[in-house]
């Protein structure tokens, strides 16, 4: 599953995303690209913070992908039309609350094998 929380203004969406079978990578890169694509949907600029050093790997440092190119060909041409998106690495599990959050409705995607989409938090 994949999770992911926005803040913009004075509102919180939050995403839970059913995957089905895929690895903490596909689930990683397909939480950035929900945010990239509701950051250019509501045209605002994007600060995305993620535990992923994999994704950060690949998508900023020129990490050479082995796996997954597709998806993150994908996320890179998202990323190409922002212009004004920014990633950033957390620390994973280290109490960094909207992280947690963000982890927590991953975790939910995959109990309830339902994906709610942006909702209002």
């Amino acid at each position: 599953g994949a999770g992911a929380v926005a803040l913009y203004d004075d509102q919180r969406r939050e995403l839970s995303d059913f995957l089905g079978e895929a690895t903490n990578n596909i689930a990683e890169l397909t939480a950035i690209l929900r945010a990239v694509e509701l950051a250019l949907e509501l045209g605002r600029p994007l600060r995305l913070y993620t535990d992923s050093q994999y994704s950060i790997g690949v998508l900023t440092k020129g990490w050479k992908a082995k796996a997954n190119k597709e998806l993150i060909a994908e996320v890179r041409v998202a990323l190409q039309q922002h212009h004004d998106a920014k990633l950033f690495h957390v620390r994973g599990h280290k109490g960094v609350k909207l992280n947690e959050v963000a982890d927590e409705l991953a975790v939910r995607a995959v109990q309830s094998r339902e994906s709610t989409g942006w909702v209002p938090a």
